[in-house]
């Protein structure tokens, strides 16, 4: 887990000099603040103690002028470090955005929005943290440990040969008990990622959740979950302070050894032996004081590593993504004709059965054709497939004799205006949304989109028109009226392909008849596919194709397929009876 970690903060943070030169910067800082500056010290104590106090003059300016040049590199540093670890956040903040983005469209269906929002905080803030604590509490713990010993160990083997057992007891008696939390550490942050997502699971279904006046039962799940993650919390803590107590008595009489060498080493000495006497106490007492920053330093270590690598994981392709391939070429249909061969689809590992089988459809350039049929048979999959949602397991799809796996799937879904079941809108203004794909579009030509899907009067009846905040996927509008929003997205996209995936089936009947009235001006000769539920709103269109278990059993024109009198027909009976 920490190779992984550490593998990608050499691959983001490590391709900056300014990191390393921060690394660098740190480590002589300590070592001027917490060793030399202690040398000097010791000498000073020997001086005045022999009288010398020219000498020890000049070893009080000598230590003022380290210690000045010290927090002088520690304000540099700051400077440098920061602003070029700021920089690295924000682009680690958007390659993961982007990652995130990219992901197959099952990935999502599986995941809360909450859980991955707060992966993404995480993600970009324990980067971040583990980078700092790296850099400084870790290099100062590690030079104020390991040059202090070294020292001792020079002035006396057996003083500094105590300092390194202390320090190598701490260093793996600390890691040891840092893996014993491990299981309740990984819980915890797993935890908070799925109450994160349990919220906004909650907020974000906001009207269902009150309507179906099931708060208590809510908040009892929210207060499972938070007392799971509290006890885990609190084995963890629990671990931590039992495993604390050997620490310390090892600790207190390792360093009651370190000074009874001291004193043992005093006893043969005057005057000389000042300095020493002086800098072995001073140098083990900031060896024990720095080895009481150990435990919390590897615990804070191994938490922010807990945090990372499970977000990185997350961002590893899977065997399931679907990519481009290196060969994919840019795409640009003029006319956007589709052929559909041999294609057979199901999801995942699905042995029960396919969607479609040896499908084969062809669909003329400018032909408005209009998809039929019971739910569940694959009329929305079909939609998918078209958009490379998902990808078929075998067979073709191609829109001008190009198949769409050999083109980059920005260029595929640029080029055909999506309006899908649920109407998708984002917390920003009408204007915005409706120009979501035509950013540079005029205030006019966005009007005149609104005007073709009937979503201008309405909008100009709201307090701030076009300028309206439509609220958290459109909550401020009426399902009618979101359509009619996103149907005026796909109009002033001005694809070569429309695809409406049930796309009235959230009007009333009175906006789903406007829509229906307005449909040709709409699709105008673009090449259109209309899969719905209502046959109405295909009655108009040049072909109509019925769809039953993932083939086509029938398809024609409205008129030839009541002449027929087969599934078509008997669907059309039963509606235009239920009117």
């Amino acid at each position: 887990m920490n190779r992984k970690a550490y593998k990608h903060l050499l691959h983001t943070y490590g391709r900056k000099p300014t990191v390393w030169f921060s690394f660098v910067a740190e480590i002589i800082r300590t070592l001027i603040a917490r060793i030399f500056s202690l040398l000097i010290l010791a000498n000073l104590a020997a001086n005045i103690a022999a009288g010398h106090y020219g000498e020890a003059k000049h070893d009080i300016i000598l230590f003022v002028s380290v210690v000045l040049f010290a927090d002088v590199l520690l304000t540099l540093t700051g400077l440098l470090s920061h602003r070029g670890e700021n920089a690295i956040y924000e682009t680690n903040a958007v390659r993961y955005y982007k990652k995130l983005t990219n992901k197959d469209m099952s990935f999502y269906r599986d995941s809360h929005t909450g859980y991955l929002t707060s992966m993404l905080k995480q993600y970009v803030d324990s980067s971040l943290d583990l980078l700092r604590l790296l850099r400084t509490d870790i290099v100062r713990a590690s030079v104020s440990l390991t040059i202090p010993a070294l020292v001792l160990t020079i002035a006396s083997w057996k003083v500094g040969l105590t300092a390194f057992g202390l320090v190598i007891f701490q260093i793996f008696y600390m890691s040891w008990a840092s893996s014993k939390t491990k299981h309740y550490r990984e819980k915890s942050h797993e935890l908070y990622r799925k109450i994160a997502g349990e919220v906004a699971d909650d907020i974000t279904n906001i009207v269902a959740y009150k309507a179906a006046g099931q708060e208590a039962a809510a908040l009892t799940r929210i207060e499972k979950l938070e007392k799971q993650e509290a006890d885990a919390f609190w084995q963890r803590r629990k671990v931590t302070i039992l495993l604390d107590s050997p620490r310390i008595i090892m600790t207190t009489l390792i360093m009651g050894l370190g000074f009874w060498f001291v004193l043992q080493a005093s006893r043969h000495g005057g005057n000389s032996k000042v300095s020493l006497i002086v800098l072995t106490i001073t140098y083990l007492f900031q060896i024990n004081r720095n080895l009481g920053d150990v435990p919390d330093l590897i615990e804070r270590h191994d938490d922010l590593v807990s945090k990372l690598v499970p977000t990185l994981e997350v961002l590893e392709p899977t065997h399931e993504s679907i990519a481009d391939s290196e060969e994919a070429q840019d795409f640009n249909p003029n006319q956007a004709a589709v052929s559909i061969k041999d294609m057979s689809f199901r999801y995942g590992d699905n042995s029960a059965g396919y969607i479609f089988k040896n499908m084969n459809l062809e669909i003329a350039a400018g032909e408005h054709v209009g998809v039929v049929g019971l739910s569940g048979a694959g009329k929305s999959t079909l939609a998918s497939l078209l958009m490379r949602f998902d990808d078929i397991e075998s067979g073709s799809i191609a829109i001008d004799g190009v198949d769409i796996r050999d083109v980059k799937q920005s260029d595929l879904r640029r080029h055909i205006a999506y309006v899908p079941q649920e109407p998708v809108l984002f917390h920003r203004t009408i204007k915005e949304n409706i120009a979501y794909h035509n950013s540079a579009a005029s205030h006019a030509e966005i009007e005149k989109a609104a005007k073709a899907a009937y979503a201008h009067s309405f909008i100009m009846d709201l307090p701030k028109g076009y300028d309206t905040i439509v609220g958290e996927r459109g909550v401020k509008l009426s399902g009618g009226q979101k359509q009619r929003v996103v149907i005026a997205r796909a109009v002033l996209k001005n694809a070569p392909m429309i695809l409406f995936d049930e796309a009235t089936s959230a009007l009333d009947s009175e906006s789903e008849s406007i829509i229906q009235a307005a449909l040709p001006e709409i699709i105008g000769k673009h090449t259109a596919v209309i899969i719905a539920h209502r046959l109405s709103t295909v009655a108009g269109l040049d072909r109509i194709i019925v769809m039953h278990n993932g083939a086509i059993e029938e398809e024609g024109t409205h008129a030839q397929l009541l002449k027929n009198k087969g599934r078509y027909y008997s669907l059309w009976q039963k509606q235009t009876r239920q009117l």
